[in-house]
């Protein structure tokens, strides 16, 4: 489908979308810049309205031309004084084909338009605008990804080279607003650093690329708590999730490295591979608080019975709001270890009665 209708947006410097819009993004092309609100007697904006304030021409009919032609000066007759005076009839009469047009000037295109600069007006004297500070003007979109056609006659603020994406998006009178972008700027680029290190890491087990396999939910990265080889998400809860064998222990087989046999209690699912401790570190911090956001199943807001206890990674909190208030019970055992008491309800006794 050909892109005929410019866009609005482009035409004024402010469109989004870019190479993805569905509209026409044309230099040269010549767009309607009439305000439909003026041509209906509604616009708000009066003089300082962006558009051209045209009123509309009323179409030309023939039933009504014909009603009112004048008469031919051949069936009329002036005196000479009359005539030196008034001018033919026939040569103030309007062309029928020039009257069906509209009576709407050439438009130019916004960007080779003198800038409109929108100010305030004062409450105390309506003619005298106040002047808006360089901080309240928004950045120019076409100068932060390129060359802006208006250049110094731009009514917006050309930005300040970003060091790391390489826009012009830098507020130079908003040192927030530069700030919070520099953060995000560094934290995207180490992300796309780390993501295109993580394309050649290999699982351990299946020796596959773990970004590079068929499906989508098998390219992620188990990351064990307590050890450092890569595996992918597949083969590392496949190996966990197996059924010992009698007198085998769970802790020194399956919950284990396959690799070195340090034991990790829990998995980390990730989309990248970290270089420093202080990634893993990141990236497991991450992954427990989002878990910390969705309440626990076992849990039921109170009204079961989560078999983790204090180890579990979910949400302990009760319809109103409050959460699990945590009291650990320690306890001596036998051979002089402290273990930690588990609770203690009655239902768990009442479950197992029966009365004959």
């Amino acid at each position: 489908m050909p892109k005929r209708v410019l866009c609005k947006f482009f035409a004024h410097g402010a469109c989004l979308k870019g190479e993805h819009c569905d509209y026409l993004h044309d230099w040269t092309a010549s767009p309607n810049n009439v305000c439909t609100f003026y041509q209906k007697g509604a616009c708000s904006y009066g003089s300082r309205c962006r558009y051209d304030h045209v009123k509309p021409s009323r179409p030309w009919s023939a039933s009504s031309s014909s009603s009112n032609q004048v008469p031919c000066s051949s069936s009329l007759t002036f005196p000479d004084s009359v005539n030196a005076d008034v001018p033919h009839p026939a040569t103030n009469l309007p062309d029928p084909v020039q009257s069906t047009r509209p009576s709407i000037n050439q438009v130019k295109p916004v960007w080779h338009q003198p800038p409109t600069r929108h100010e305030f007006v004062s409450d105390d004297d309506p003619s005298q605008p106040i002047p808006v500070h360089p901080a309240d003007r928004a950045i120019c979109s076409f100068a932060s990804v390129g060359s802006c056609p208006r250049g110094e006659d731009c009514p917006h603020i050309h930005g300040d080279l970003c060091p790391t994406c390489g826009k012009h998006c830098l507020h130079p009178f908003r040192p927030e607003e530069r700030a919070e972008h520099a953060t995000t700027c560094e934290r995207k680029q180490k992300q796309l650093e780390s993501l295109k290190l993580s394309q050649e890491i290999e699982c351990s087990v299946c020796l596959d690329r773990v970004l590079s396999k068929p499906a989508a939910a098998e390219r992620k990265f188990g990351i064990l708590s307590e050890c450092d080889h890569p595996f992918c998400i597949t083969c590392i809860r496949n190996w966990r999730n197996s059924s010992p064998t009698s007198r085998m222990d769970v802790n020194s087989s399956l919950r284990a490295c396959p690799i070195c046999r340090k034991l990790s209690y829990f998995i980390v699912p990730s989309v990248i591979w970290y270089t420093s401790k202080e990634e893993k570190k990141e990236i497991t911090d991450s992954y427990m608080a989002k878990l910390k956001s969705i309440d626990c199943k076992h849990f039921n807001f109170g009204n079961g019975n989560c078999p983790f206890g204090t180890s579990c990674f979910y949400k302990h909190a009760y319809r109103d709001g409050r959460l699990e208030e945590v009291v650990l019970r320690h306890l001596g055992a036998e051979d002089g270890q402290t273990v930690i008491a588990k609770d203690i309800r009655l239902s768990d006794f009442l479950g197992d009665l029966r009365i004959s």
